[in-house]
């Protein structure tokens, strides 16, 4: 349907002619590109890290309550035990 300007049409003057419209397949492709650059940009920065597990952090000590209330980090806990049941400090 080709529309026409009223003032054309009432004073009797040609219509403009429209220029055609060409699209090629680099127009279409464009938008269709950038949507799916997107939808694999939000599942990388968004989906991923929320389904990724964090590693548990590696223990470096057991931290023990010595018996005056003080703490204290070893590194073996069976060597402490070892020594309180031997009776050595």
């Amino acid at each position: 349907m080709r529309r026409t300007n009223p003032a054309h049409a009432a004073y009797g003057l040609p219509a403009a002619p429209e220029p055609e419209r060409r699209y090629g397949p680099l127009t279409l492709l464009l938008p269709i590109l950038l949507v799916a650059a997107l939808a694999v940009a939000t599942i990388w920065f968004v989906a991923l890290p929320v389904l990724e597990k964090p590693a548990p952090p590696a223990r470096s000590c057991e931290v023990v309550v010595l018996e005056t209330g003080a703490t204290k980090c070893v590194k073996d806990p069976a060597a402490l035990a070892s020594r309180k049941a031997s009776g050595r400090k």
